[in-house]
């Protein structure tokens, strides 16, 4: 059974859930950014995707999506089952640093003896290891992603990771730079550029990862359809 509540480091999850994510061979991570309220939408992904990924990411621009699908899953053991045993997160440019939900999601965070129960803390930068590949995750807005990519670069490599994921400009991208990835899964709601909308599944082998764009067709309608780019 996945566990909702949140851990010292930030990530949602069990720390065995974590720990195992680290080392596990052959792991496949959901990732979205920028749903900006839909809601109805990132359910639908986490509801067909969900069930086969190690790990969700979600790059921001939307805490009010994720706070609304952890409520859920509290009480609904089919959306609980959806989701990804570990879900990394972090707070975009339109969010804020803190937000509720009913239950006591830190119970087992000492960080949070002095602070209110419900309280979901939403990182500025986040990191996470899967299958020894480590990633560094950040909306983009503090890295001025819309002027290059340099700082993003930077950032990933300082912070000791081989991959940078973001969002911020709601364009899908994926670069190989000499010591780094980066990678952005687009919108799920709010597609720019001519992009349409979508998110992104990452498979991590052992020697190399595999990034798979996904782009959504009718995504206002209550069968929206998936097709991999």
């Amino acid at each position: 059974m996945n566990e909702l509540y949140q851990l010292e480091s930030g990530h949602i999850g069990s720390q065995t859930a974590l720990d195992a994510l680290r080392t596990k061979d052959h792991c496949r991570i959901l990732v979205m950014s920028d749903s900006h309220g839909n809601y109805r939408l990132l359910i639908k992904i986490i509801k067909q995707y969900g069930p086969s990924c190690h790990a969700f990411i979600f790059c921001g621009d939307g805490a009010g999506d994720i706070a609304e699908l952890l409520e859920q899953a509290h009480t609904d053991d089919e959306i609980k089952q959806a989701i990804p045993p570990v879900i990394a997160f972090v707070r975009g440019n339109g969010d804020p640093e803190t937000y509720p939900v009913s239950f006591d999601i830190g119970k087992h965070n000492p960080a949070y003896q002095f602070e209110m129960k419900g309280t979901l803390f939403f990182p500025e930068e986040q990191t996470l290891t899967a299958n020894k590949t480590r990633f560094f995750i950040t909306h983009g807005h503090n890295q001025a992603v819309y002027f290059g990519h340099q700082q993003l670069e930077m950032a990933t490599i300082y912070n000791n990771c081989t991959h940078g994921i973001y969002g911020h400009t709601h364009i899908s991208y994926q670069e190989n730079f000499p010591k780094c990835k980066l990678i952005n899964p687009g919108s799920i709601s709010r597609p720019r550029g001519g992009d349409q909308p979508g998110f992104a599944i990452i498979t991590v082998e052992k020697k190399f990862t595999d990034t798979a764009f996904i782009k959504i067709s009718d995504s206002r309608s209550d069968t929206p359809s998936f097709k991999v780019m």
